[in-house]
């Protein structure tokens, strides 16, 4: 029920953390397309999935989508063994190999207390 409505049942933590999104979202958009440096406008902008010469408008609110979807896919994992929430603006494969890696350091320091 909690992924159908996603952004409905967030934990009170998550809430808390979403509520800063906006600000974020437009602090980014700021930085982003206050830069003088239209190689780095491109790459961000195509990170996020935009043309150049949009709106700021627009730009902040792609930003807050894409935090708010991590905060809620975060919201969504068990506590007992978070994997890392995915970057905004980074490759994917190269967090999944840390989380493997920290995954199998955790469960090796388990069964050594088990003894």
């Amino acid at each position: 029920m909690k992924e159908k409505h996603s952004g409905i049942l967030l934990s009170d933590r998550a809430l808390k953390i979403q509520s800063h999104a906006p600000d974020l979202a437009r602090t980014l958009a700021g930085l982003i397309l206050s830069s003088n440096d239209m190689e780095f406008q491109g790459e961000c902008l195509s990170l996020l999935g935009l043309q150049t010469g949009v709106g700021a408008e627009v730009v902040e609110e792609c930003v807050k989508d894409k935090i708010n979807a991590v905060i809620e896919l975060n919201d969504r994992k068990p506590e007992r063994c978070k994997e890392p929430v995915p970057f905004l603006f980074e490759d994917d494969r190269l967090q999944e190999m840390d989380f493997e890696d920290e995954c199998e350091e955790e469960a090796g320091s388990r069964e050594g207390m088990s003894l």
